[in-house]
């Protein structure tokens, strides 16, 4: 599954995401947890993105290695592409603290500027 970053919206402390697409395409929206919704092809039902409400929120848990239940998810069938959007969030925020910490950044300051740089970069 091919996961990118498409923006994010500051105001609304949102984070648009593609998957398996190179544009936005439309596409229903279906609520899951966490602030995770999946947006999928209303004739095929393929799975062509997504969007995080309260994206600060879920980037501290992601952050703070907390467990993220998933029981909607389970319960539309998405529980593996949920689960992808968890992981790949996991893998951007330990490239950015191995990069922090290469660069030689003070442990103190590593969560603040790992959040602020990721924001920063997704907008």
């Amino acid at each position: 599954m091919k996961i990118q970053a498409l923006g994010y919206d500051s105001e609304a402390d949102e984070l648009d995401l593609l998957i398996d697409a190179d544009a936005p395409q439309p596409a229903e929206a279906v609520p899951l947890d966490a602030g995770v919704y999946i947006r999928r092809d209303p004739e095929s039902g393929q799975v062509v993105g997504a969007f995080i409400r309260g994206y600060t929120t879920f980037l501290r848990t992601v952050l703070a290695e907390q467990e993220i239940a998933a029981p909607e998810a389970l319960k539309a069938g998405l529980d593996k592409e949920f689960a992808a959007i968890v992981g790949w969030q996991r893998k951007a925020l330990h490239l950015s603290h191995d990069l922090l910490v290469h660069i030689g950044a003070s442990a103190r300051k590593d969560q603040q500027a790992l959040v602020e740089t990721l924001l920063a970069q997704t907008s």
